[in-house]
């Protein structure tokens, strides 16, 4: 393995300093916030004993092909932090990064621009083609950073002892941009939820706009209520815009003019068991058409839940078509499915 030649990075806020000996006082007393411990492996307390031992480590660090930097202000050489890469060990062309900021300046996006630079020398400097980025789940504020760069979720690792992490990546072929909207804290619309799990997006959903939600209050399922059919218009909408998009308009509008026909049929029939059915097939099939079309639907939930989260009024009330629907408030925004595909539209 080559050495990474230790290098001192610029940024308009900060400027990385390859780790040394003299920081031991400063990383001593940054790391005396137990906060900090809550979310890395730093111990708490944390010494100066220990702060000697882990910093003698880094120039052997850099001979081994990692990389090891103190962050400092620009402005007054205030130290901020520290940010290392450490080389895969099952692929040499990729790095783990790992970071932490002081307190009191979190929330400043120091760790934003240092990530940026580091993540550059990653790429130019070290040969590697894959950055490997874990937090624990909901530290939002690891998680920001890292999502302003470009780094995109991939799931959640598991551990037996410990919380769970959460996992993101970052290619050298990405966009050096946000793949998805932010999904944190003051996005406007709650806590965030995981896009693979549809049922609590749409239940988010729901409570955000107050709109029923019989599931969990103890009542038993039933399809006698007088939205039925304001749900079932949205299914014969979607599913018609659905065979637009893929085999044109001719047979979107027939689509339309066929559903139109059956709900005038209506027989009073409802069969519980068989919607159920149903409608667990359909979220079954069209995870499997999205699956083999290789398309990210829970990226897309992603965008689609962002977008219909702002339809708020700017007096945070909620403005209702005649039947129940939601209308699009001023601050809406349409979602960016191009960004969830990862095609570039620019």
């Amino acid at each position: 393995m080559s050495k990474t030649l230790p290098q001192t990075l610029q940024g308009p806020r900060v400027t990385l300093v390859p780790m040394n000996l003299d920081f031991v006082d400063a990383i001593t007393e940054v790391l005396q916030d137990a906060r900090i411990s809550e979310t890395t492996t730093v111990p708490h307390p944390y010494t100066r004993d220990m702060a000697v031992e882990h910093l003698s480590r880094s120039e052997e660090s850099w001979k081994n092909g990692n990389a090891d930097w103190a962050i400092l202000s620009a402005k007054n050489q205030r130290f901020l932090g520290r940010l290392e890469f450490w080389r895969g060990q099952r692929d040499p062309k990729s790095a783990e990064v790992g970071y932490f900021i002081r307190t009191d300046a979190w929330g400043e996006g120091f760790m934003t621009e240092a990530l940026g630079l580091a993540v550059d020398f990653a790429f130019e400097q070290m040969d590697v083609t894959r950055i490997d980025w874990y937090c624990h789940v909901e530290n939002w504020g690891s998680w920001k950073p890292a999502w302003r760069n470009g780094f995109k979720r991939e799931g959640i690792r598991r551990r037996a002892e410990g919380p769970a992490l959460w996992q993101a990546s970052l290619l050298i072929t990405d966009a050096r941009e946000p793949k998805t909207p932010w999904d944190g804290p003051g996005a406007g619309q709650g806590p965030a939820l995981d896009p693979s799990r549809p049922g609590k997006l749409v239940e988010q959903f729901h409570r955000t706009y107050s709109m029923p939600v019989r599931l969990g209050t103890g009542s038993l399922p039933t399809i006698d209520y007088e939205r039925l059919n304001m749900r079932m218009s949205l299914i014969r909408e979607e599913f018609a815009e659905l065979m637009g998009a893929v085999y044109g308009p001719a047979a979107r509008s027939l689509v339309e003019e066929a559903t139109e026909k059956a709900v005038d049929g209506d027989d009073h029939t409802r069969d519980l068991i068989e919607t159920a059915d149903a409608l667990a097939d359909l979220v079954y099939v069209i995870y499997g058409m999205a699956i083999e079309s290789g398309i990210d639907l829970d990226a897309v939930l992603a965008e689609v839940q962002a977008s219909n989260l702002s339809k708020l009024m700017p007096d945070g009330s909620v403005k209702l078509r005649e039947d129940g629907k939601v209308l699009k408030g001023p601050n809406f925004f349409v979602p960016n499915i191009a960004r969830a595909l990862g095609i570039d539209q620019g």
